[in-house]
């Protein structure tokens, strides 16, 4: 049933941002045979971008901005803004922002534009991001590294970083690490591993059901890739999901982030995976003006910061920031996608919000879909717009969480909402 009864009608204006496309590469997992292992990350931000705008038959002149970003922008990640507006071909008058919030990257990258058409300072803007975690290795860390050795060790996103040692005179690096937050947050919300499996398994089957249905495919841009043992093929869907997994087998699968009464296993923890996603904004009258018919309005943004302990605990505060500036409560919003860092942080999100499960991720998450982390915040808000409108829903939540404690969120509504 949708919260759109007995809601009183949103005054509108000109100047809404509303979204009026979205476009992302498939997510594929990440490693030396990863299917994108040989592809540019910016490469990645083109496909995209480039599909965006070709879908919206807009002249890419109107164009005010590309904003992308990626968290370690470094190499071919490097200003990705300029770069992948110059690369996709767009004219050189279309300028360029590069934007970085850790996980929340992308989602910042669609708020800037946000705000931005608000603020009268353009009509039409591209806002995403892109990441490879195949060229960037995320090492695991648990409490027992030696972080001095793990920040020496070359071509790691932490050695890459080479962060301030006086940040640590604040907080304990090991204790800033995903997994073990992870950990942290379980403890201190009592959610136990049972659950967290079971979170993992509902999010799996789930994507493969909406891949069965053909749903994703109104997202994806197609890009060429390779299978394992070298040869050319491409790549149509996200080659996350996993067939045929069972809670016996994500329940047997050990904890490697606390090896000794750990709750969070690689099946409750997202993937790693290689990928891009764009999402087209404008003010409300030049998408009229130019016949682009909005998916959904930006009704309000939000950001955080929490204790960097507890990153995934970030989602839960903007949220709320977010939803009391748009004027609604969480019972209101049909529908929710929360970024599943850890299957943890959507069931804390769930018990804090008081959310009903069966309207968060209704297509799977991270977890199954895999989560390249510069791009996943733009996946969510893009995903979340398609199926409001699938379903007719009047509001929806996007968040995430972020690394050294922050979280993001932004409230759409329906264009067709009363």
């Amino acid at each position: 049933m949708s919260a759109r009864s007995g809601m009183p009608a949103t005054a509108r204006s000109p100047r809404d941002p509303v979204v009026v496309g979205f476009a992302r590469t498939p997510f594929a997992k990440a490693g030396p045979a990863g299917a994108l292992r040989e592809v540019r990350s910016d490469d990645l931000g083109v496909a995209a971008v480039s599909a965006l705008v070709e879908r919206s038959a807009l002249d890419p002149g109107a164009l005010e901005e590309v904003v992308m970003g990626s968290v370690e922008q470094f190499g071919e990640q490097a200003h990705p803004g300029r770069n992948v507006g110059v690369l996709a071909g767009l004219p050189f008058e279309v300028a360029g922002l590069s934007v970085e919030r850790a996980c929340a990257t992308a989602m910042a990258s669609v708020q800037y534009a946000a705000m931005a058409i608000r603020a009268s300072a353009g009509d039409f803007f591209v806002a995403g991001g892109m990441e490879s975690m195949s060229h960037y290795e995320l090492p695991v860390v648990t409490a027992e590294t030696d972080f001095e050795e793990l920040l020496s060790r070359q071509g790691t996103l932490l050695s890459m970083m080479s962060p301030n040692p006086a940040m640590f005179d604040r907080v304990d690096p090991l204790e800033m690490i995903g997994g073990l937050t992870a950990e942290k947050l379980a403890d201190r919300f009592g959610i136990s591993r049972e659950a967290q499996d079971h979170w993992a398994l509902r999010s799996n089957e789930r994507a493969l059901a909406a891949q069965a249905s053909g749903l994703p495919a109104a997202e994806i841009v197609r890009v060429k890739g390779l299978t394992a043992d070298g040869s050319p093929v491409l790549l149509e869907r996200d080659d996350c999901p996993r067939p045929g997994i069972t809670l016996e087998r994500i329940s047997s699968l050990p904890t490697p982030f606390r090896p000794n009464g750990g709750t969070v296993s690689s099946a409750s923890c997202s993937r790693a995976a290689d990928g891009a996603a764009a999402v087209m904004l404008a003010s409300r009258e030049a998408a009229e003006r130019r016949g682009l018919t909005p998916l959904a309005a930006v009704r309000s943004v939000a950001v955080t910061g929490v204790d960097p302990t507890i990153m995934g605990y970030g989602n839960v505060p903007a949220s709320r920031k977010a939803l009391a500036r748009a004027g609604i409560r969480a019972e209101d919003v049909d529908l929710w996608e929360i970024n599943e860092a850890f299957s943890v942080v959507v069931l804390v999100a769930i018990e804090e919000l008081g959310l009903d499960p069966e309207r968060v991720n209704v297509n799977g998450g991270a977890c199954s879909m895999g989560h390249p982390v510069g791009a996943s915040g733009a996946r969510l808000v893009g995903t979340l717009a398609l199926e409001m409108q699938r379903r007719g829903s009047r509001y929806g939540v996007a968040s995430i969480c972020a690394g050294f404690g922050q979280g993001a969120a932004i409230v759409l509504e329906s264009e067709d909402a009363p």
